[in-house]
């Protein structure tokens, strides 16, 4: 069933990407820039331990991509009343995180279901609202450089580790059902999700871009 979003009040310059179960739905948000973020670094070799199959699910703290984002914090958001995944919070250090469905029950490392994500959005209005790389937030930073075959680095507060390998990129209009994000069955995957496409005014974009990525034991 479709959820209408409704905005908060005051300015509004960016999009919370939220889902309803059959349709995908986006809010506006406000926050600075986040000159914390810096592309991952190449690390000595042997240096970064392999990545191996874990044992029991955990609950991921952060998440890093190869060539394209340092360890950066995942929080646990759940869910609203209508079982919506709730974004990152509307701070500043918002707009720089990743946030994780705690609601669904789905972990990395499980054995089944969508681990589900979401990030924010935000138009590109003045030069003091971009942080790296020209990147007014981490969602918009992932739409430029976030391709197939990139590595995900999911870690856990005990020493947990997980790679996953994304799959696919695919793009959808933000009214699109969008049920297999809900997926709790099936293999183990993630996914990331933000608002894209064109902003037509305050949280309302045209579309939605998800990455889906698989557990991977690669190294390299």
């Amino acid at each position: 069933m479709a959820v209408t979003g409704v905005a908060p009040a005051g300015p509004l310059h960016g999009c919370r990407a939220a889902l309803a179960r059959g349709a995908v739905l986006g809010v506006a948000l406000a926050a600075a820039s986040a000159p914390w973020i810096e592309p991952a670094q190449a690390e000595a070799s042997g240096a970064r331990p392999a990545c191996t199959a874990v044992d029991h699910p955990f609950r991921p703290s952060t998440l890093a991509i190869d060539g394209v984002l340092a360890p950066t914090a995942v929080i646990g958001r759940g869910q609203d009343r209508h079982g919506v995944p709730k974004p990152p919070p509307l701070t500043e250090r918002g707009r720089w995180q990743l946030a994780w469905d705690t609601a669904s029950g789905v972990r990395p490392g499980g054995t089944a279901g969508v681990v589900r994500l979401t990030a924010h959005t935000y138009p590109r209005h003045r030069p003091s609202d971009r942080g790296r790389d020209g990147a007014p937030a981490l969602g918009n930073l992932l739409l430029a450089r976030l391709r197939i075959g990139a590595r995900l680095d999911v870690t856990g507060a005990h020493g947990e580790r997980l790679c996953y390998l994304v799959t696919r990129r695919q793009q959808v209009r933000a009214t699109a059902s969008l049920s297999g994000y809900y997926d709790t069955t099936g293999a183990p995957r993630l996914a990331i999700l933000v608002c894209s496409g064109t902003r037509r005014g305050p949280g309302d974009w045209t579309h939605r871009t998800i990455w889906w990525a698989q557990p991977t034991r690669d190294s390299s």
